[in-house]
């Protein structure tokens, strides 16, 4: 009864987190990662687990997402090869158990600031559309964000996400399709990592890796649908305010915060962004170029 339990427990979360993700383009590693230590699980296997279960529903959500053109295939083939670079190369400092949170607290604040830019420009009207696409950003990004997926098994979306968003001048759907799509590659080099770094050790729960990635696949076209339904302005202030709860959740984790203040700072975020949904869009934005810079 446990073990069922267990299996129908990560197939929720496998659904909850996709659907999250593959409309916002971030939420899956972190979500499952959160649920499987919950578990008593190790870091190393909870993240290799994580990222195998990405390749499924990363896969389902890549072929959902270019079928409803949300993919801007330049920019990502620009984060997904670096991004396999990175996570590669996090595996194997996840496994060597080197301390890696130094910088943590440091990386949280600097995206806390990126969800905070990306809500005030779509509240706005001027936060995608404005120019020519760049994707200059992107090899660094792909980089940064492949390294701390496969440490933390849920740094993907979290990185990628604000500074594409901000940087690449792509509609936010386009942004959340690019992204995902991108992040098969760098969980397909993660577990690669994994299991070239630590194969006598390191076992992946594959019943409920399979249960996660059954409830993500089942979710991932609905999320992509999603993405393309999700008026600009909301889709794109929603994903900041989204980087700034997990990143604030992050940054607070590496303090004695007492429990008051954080409840006090999330439910502020919470009404904040209400306001955000409610408020009317100061201006139209401009149809977006195609041409790359």
């Amino acid at each position: 009864m446990l073990f069922a339990t267990t299996i129908l427990s990560a197939v929720a979360a496998g659904f909850v987190a996709q659907l999250v993700d593959g409309s916002l383009g971030m939420g899956f590693g972190t979500i499952t990662m959160t649920f499987l230590l919950g578990l008593g699980i190790a870091p190393a296997v909870a993240s290799a687990s994580v990222n195998v279960a990405t390749i499924a529903t990363g896969a389902v959500s890549a072929v959902s997402h270019h079928r409803l053109q949300n993919v801007h295939w330049p920019t990502t083939l620009k984060l997904g090869i670096p991004g396999a670079v990175g996570g590669f190369a996090g595996a194997w400092a996840l496994a060597s158990l080197t301390r890696l949170d130094a910088a943590t607290p440091v990386t949280s604040a600097i995206l806390i600031a990126l969800g905070v830019v990306i809500v005030w420009r779509f509240m706005k009207g001027s936060g995608a559309g404005h120019g020519p696409i760049r994707s200059g950003f992107a090899i660094p990004t792909g980089l940064v964000g492949g390294f701390l997926a496969a440490v933390g098994g849920g740094g993907w979306g979290p990185v990628t996400m604000p500074i594409t968003l901000t940087t690449s001048r792509l509609e936010p759907h386009r942004v959340v399709g690019s992204v995902s799509t991108a992040q098969v590659f760098a969980s397909a080099a993660a577990v690669l990592g994994f299991w070239m770094a630590v194969p006598e050790t390191l076992t992946v729960l594959w019943p409920v890796v399979i249960g996660m990635a059954v409830g993500g696949m089942a979710a991932a076209p609905l999320a992509a649908w999603l993405t393309r339904k999700i008026p600009t302005a909301k889709l794109g202030s929603t994903i900041g305010m989204l980087v700034v709860a997990l990143n604030l959740r992050t940054l607070l984790g590496n303090f004695s915060v007492p429990w008051p203040v954080v409840t006090a700072l999330y439910l502020a975020l919470a009404a904040a962004w209400a306001l955000v949904l409610v408020a009317p869009k100061r201006k139209a934005a401009a149809e977006p170029v195609e041409a790359e810079a």
